[in-house]
């Protein structure tokens, strides 16, 4: 009788070692160092890089792009998107999405939309540009004029450019903006 027993215990062990386990599944974020590429000219230099790792579902790596030569400068900003629910958003809507946000948010501050172009970006898809007029023209802003446009590098990454460089040197800005 105990060897009955030892045997059937061995059985019901084999059969459970034998069951199929799953394996514990869970999303894991990630930072990793790319390059951030524009090509408008010698005269033109990063002045300065800040990174924002909020809890607010995204990671912004912000650079600001002056012009030695004239008047104007550039912000960018380098959006990685990690939020379940954004990232399951079409990428061209959300950055129509953000943009119209952004245009909303300057009007709200007094700024009036003067304009709307197209330009190209890097993989030549087309991004949508507002043309903004501000009253408060500064050095930076030669008569109170910036463009504004978002688009998608990829599935979760977002370029913001808010440019007070002329229609040539912002169009320039998104054709050549590459994070790889």
């Amino acid at each position: 009788m105990k060897s009955l027993a030892a045997f059937l215990t061995g059985i019901v062990l084999l059969a459970c070692l034998a069951l199929p386990v799953s394996a514990l599944e869970s999303s894991v974020l990630t930072i990793c160092d790319k390059n951030l590429s524009i090509d408008i000219g010698p005269s033109y230099e990063i002045v300065s890089s800040n990174v924002d790792a909020s809890s607010s579902g995204m990671i912004s790596n912000d650079f600001f792009i002056n012009d030695t030569a004239q008047t104007g400068s550039a912000f960018v900003s380098i959006l990685t998107i990690f939020d379940e629910i954004l990232t399951k958003m079409n990428p061209d809507a959300l950055s129509e999405l953000f943009l119209i946000g952004g245009v909303e948010a300057a009007k709200e501050n007094g700024d009036t939309e003067i304009g709307k172009w197209m330009a190209a970006d890097s993989r030549g898809r087309n991004v949508s540009v507002t043309t903004m007029s501000s009253g408060d023209e500064d050095a930076q802003m030669p008569h109170g004029v910036y463009n504004i446009s978002i688009w998608n590098l990829d599935s979760t990454t977002y370029a913001l450019l808010v440019s007070s460089f002329d229609e040539y040197n912002t169009t320039q800005i998104i054709k050549t903006l590459t994070v790889s």
